[in-house]
């Protein structure tokens, strides 16, 4: 029963905010490698690109990697971060429409054989 001048707050209000609550934990604690690796491997995150260190998109928001483990970013280094990732995969997929080989899963380390040292600088 709710005591005089309280609202009373129903089940689903109260999920809301103890899921507003967990999530802005979960957003604020660094999340361990192997965490952020399985979330990546069952395709619940989403990772920029394919290279080192790439950010990765997981609950509305990027992550970027850190000694601690991987950390959100705030919401506007996020969003300003959505705006290069069009861009980014806007490139992507313009390169690989205009006939550039797209790059290989395992990230191809060496140059193709036609390039030689001095054309690969």
């Amino acid at each position: 029963m709710a005591e005089p001048g309280n609202t009373a707050v129903t089940w689903a209000e109260r999920m809301e905010l103890l899921r507003d609550a967990a999530q802005q934990r979960v957003l604020t604690a660094p999340m361990p490698t192997a965490a952020m690796g399985q979330l990546l491997a069952d395709g619940k995150a989403n990772a920029l690109g394919r290279f080192e260190d790439s950010p990765v998109h997981y609950m509305d928001r990027w992550w970027r990697p850190s000694e601690l483990g991987w950390v959100a970013l705030d919401e506007a280094s996020s969003a300003q971060l959505d705006l290069h990732a069009e861009r980014y995969r806007a490139a992507i997929a313009a390169t690989s429409a205009q006939g550039t080989p797209a790059a290989s899963p395992q990230g191809d380390a060496a140059p193709p054989a036609t390039w030689t040292e001095e054309g690969a600088a």
